[in-house]
């Protein structure tokens, strides 16, 4: 009976202590900045891409607030020059990055 209970007892620890090894989500990024990038509704792994993207909570926060949440839309659209109102009067209207620049270009807008 007692060699059954150390057995448990020990796979119990060896169970916990492997989990408790697992990486965090939010590993290498600062605490302060972990904070910023929950309390604007951005999860580890988009926050991650983001940053490798050169964008700070700060600066996805306007595209979050304007309803993109996708960190390949938020860069996409960014670097093609839209601002996160004007991409999301444009993605609500079901267009494309690609024809949303060609209207653009041809002095269009969205309106919204």
């Amino acid at each position: 009976m007692k060699k059954a209970v150390l057995a448990t007892l020990v796979t119990s620890i060896l169970t916990l202590t492997g989990c408790a090894s697992e990486p965090s989500p939010w590993a290498g990024i600062p605490h302060e900045e972990i904070n910023a990038w929950s309390g604007i509704g951005v999860q580890a792994y988009d926050a991650k891409s983001l940053r490798r993207n050169g964008f700070t909570p700060s600066d996805a926060s306007g595209w979050v607030q304007a309803g993109i949440h996708s960190p390949n839309d938020i860069v996409t659209w960014h670097r093609a020059g839209f601002s996160p109102r004007e991409a999301s009067k444009w993605l609500s209207k079901g267009f494309t990055v690609e024809k949303a620049l060609e209207f653009k270009k041809q002095g269009l807008t969205v309106a919204g």
